[in-house]
């Protein structure tokens, strides 16, 4: 009897930067059926994450951790780097304003110790955003002494609060590289994780560097200019749903983020923005166009409060709750909350402001606006 011995082989993932985004995506490949190694800096963190101790805000990164089978944590670059030729880097590049916006320091770093160890191989792909040029500019010169390693830009649509359902039912997976022999790598992973399949978007570095902060433009632009619309109905008496739907009904338009609300906010939007605006200016192009998208999110915060005063003039005091980025996200987000801003504009024409809300939301609310308000916590 002949007996054939069927050897399965499972792709390993290298994940450096487990945090509030890179976790996500780490334990969703790994539930897919690939082995993840996490790296990260705090050991305390990287204890929890092997242990299974520690809980998160996040929805679902509790449960995803707990279920895990093959992921875990180190604080070993060169652990990380030697376990797997398929590595994603999702770390800080927060707002440093600037020539360049996005502080590039902790990921420039990282590639410079990346190269220190001078792997050879590798498919190195940055998943945090950066400013358009980064990786043929700077990215691919702090690599050089990498043999056969390709830099390439995979940048993540998500949002906080609802990341693994962003990265579940994502529309697109945008991908930038040189590399022809990522892309099967990479619709296999993704289309594992995925509830459905997305619009694979494969092309260069730079073209896919421009395309993170545009498209985030584009969707702020039309925010604004339903915001606008939506203050004109407001000051006509017309009914600002009815007109925005009959808008958003025409398949040119759409009515995804062009509903009558607040001004945009959180981590991403704003700051995406002014990058746009900023890097178009560089390069002498006119951005009038964004520099008004922003102009009119923050009008819109001093007309919503005008409204209010208007509709409520015998009133004095106001409670606000709900007041995160957004509603209905369970993590403790109040990045350029336009309640908040909304708030403080009440304040400052002499209103009383009441902030109701979960307590962890209110401490956050405490550290940015300090005794402006008064406080009351949600039981």
């Amino acid at each position: 009897m002949n007996i054939i011995t069927i050897i399965i082989f499972i792709m390993n993932v290298t994940f450096i930067g487990v945090g509030k985004l890179g976790l996500g995506l780490a334990l969703l490949i790994e539930k897919a059926g690939y082995n993840v190694l996490g790296v990260d800096i705090v050991q305390e963190y990287i204890d929890n994450l092997n242990n299974k101790t520690i809980t998160f805000p996040e929805p679902h990164y509790s449960d995803l951790l707990k279920e895990s089978k093959t992921f875990r944590a180190t604080s070993s670059l060169k652990e990380g780097i030697e376990f797997s030729d398929l590595i994603f880097i999702i770390v800080q590049t927060p707002n440093s304003g600037g020539d360049k916006f996005y502080d590039h320091s902790i990921l420039s770093n990282l590639l410079c110790r990346i190269n220190s160890f001078k792997p050879k191989n590798k498919d190195i792909i940055i998943g945090c955003t950066v400013m358009p040029t980064y990786i043929n500019k700077i990215g691919n010169l702090l690599i050089k002494d990498c043999e056969n390693c390709h830099l390439s830009y995979n940048p993540e649509f998500v949002a906080q609060g609802e990341v693994i359902d962003g990265f579940k039912k994502a529309d697109i997976i945008l991908v930038g590289t040189d590399n022809s022999n990522l892309r099967p790598k990479l619709e296999e992973v993704y289309t594992k994780i995925m509830e459905r399949t997305p619009t694979f978007c494969f092309m260069t570095p730079l073209e896919a560097e421009i395309v993170k902060i545009t498209l985030n433009g584009f969707v702020t632009t039309k925010i604004s200019y339903a915001n606008m619309v939506s203050d004109l109905c407001d000051t006509l008496g017309a009914d600002k749903h009815t007109v925005l739907n009959a808008i958003g009904s025409d398949s040119r338009i759409g009515t995804k983020y062009f509903k009558p609300g607040y001004s945009y906010g959180g981590p991403c939007f704003p700051r995406d923005t002014r990058a746009v605006k900023l890097i178009m200016e560089q390069n002498n192009i006119m951005s009038d166009l964004l520099r008004g998208t922003d102009k009119y999110n923050q009008f819109h915060v001093t007309f919503q409060a005008s409204q209010m005063i208007k509709e409520h003039s015998s009133e004095n005091h106001y409670v606000i709750e709900n007041v995160c980025y957004k509603e209905n996200i369970h993590i403790p987000m109040i990045d350029e909350s336009a309640k908040l801003k909304i708030a403080k504009c009440l304040v400052d024409n002499g209103m009383k402001v009441t902030i109701k809300d979960r307590e962890e939301i209110i401490t956050e609310v405490k550290k940015e606006y300090g005794g402006i308000f008064h406080y009351d916590i949600k039981k």
